[in-house]
């Protein structure tokens, strides 16, 4: 019976131990899988010589895996490898008749944070729910990219849309450049921007968080290609911006 109570001793011990060294490391490894829910955005549309459209919600996701290096689990940087789906939607009236047009993205992106928790200086309360901050930069590599037009319920080309009614300016340039054969030929393949939000985490166990956090992106380069930036109806041109604002849900490993 002894040996038995010194048994369990042993192992209550020994968790408190595990948890306290887990508590109070002053660096820790982590990997964390992660996915997010959001509403993207293209601003400044490029519509090849026509004038922007009313914008439309469409949703978007993300989804990959960060990993970190903690310090006593206050403040990391973090990085990861993440694959999104994003884009627009625009709708209007253009010359009399309706007109929808969407783009869709896909890309690679590599964001690198600094994230700050706050709360104690060295390990927290594993009964709370901790508050945090974070915001870096990224770095976007685009896979594919499609876009789709729509004049009166029926689909149509690119060609068709920039010379409907022959009043596009920019039709005689567009004919020297060629019409590409992949949308992606349209734009970047290289984006580059912000990246930031606050969240909540919680510790399930001693090496298992789970985390909830609102999360935005800015891109700072125009997204179109340098052959393909041409002015609207008003002899206008601003560059086209990616924006993401949404729900990200994950966990946090230390192994």
């Amino acid at each position: 019976m002894r040996r038995y109570i010194f048994g369990i001793l042993v192992l209550i011990i020994s968790y408190n131990t595990g948890f306290a060294q887990l508590q109070y490391k002053k660096g820790q490894f982590y990997i964390s899988p992660v996915g997010s829910l959001g509403v993207p955005a293209i601003i400044n549309q490029n519509n090849y010589g026509f004038s922007e459209m009313n914008y439309g919600v469409k949703i978007g996701w993300k989804a990959g895996v960060l990993v970190g290096y903690d310090n006593y689990l206050k403040s990391s940087f973090r990085f990861g490898v993440l694959y999104s789906n994003v884009g627009q939607k625009y709708s209007d009236v253009l010359l009399g008749f309706s007109h929808k047009k969407e783009i869709a993205f896909k890309y690679i992106e590599i964001p690198v944070v600094y994230k700050y928790v706050f709360g104690q200086s060295k390990g927290y309360n594993y009964n709370d729910i901790n508050k945090y901050v974070f915001g870096g930069f990224q770095l976007a590599i685009l896979a594919d990219a499609d876009v789709y037009w729509e004049r009166d319920g029926q689909e149509k080309d690119f060609w068709d849309f920039i010379s409907f009614k022959d009043v596009n300016k920019n039709v005689e340039e567009i004919k020297e450049i060629g019409i590409p054969k992949n949308d992606t030929e349209f734009f970047s393949r290289i984006d580059f921007g912000l990246v930031g939000g606050f969240g909540l985490q919680y510790f399930v166990g001693r090496r298992i968080m789970i985390f909830s956090e609102v999360i935005g992106n800015l891109g700072l380069m125009d997204l179109n290609d340098s052959k393909w930036r041409f002015r609207n109806n008003k002899k206008y041109y601003s560059g086209s911006m990616n924006i993401y604002a949404g729900l990200r849900l994950g966990l946090i490993y230390y192994p």
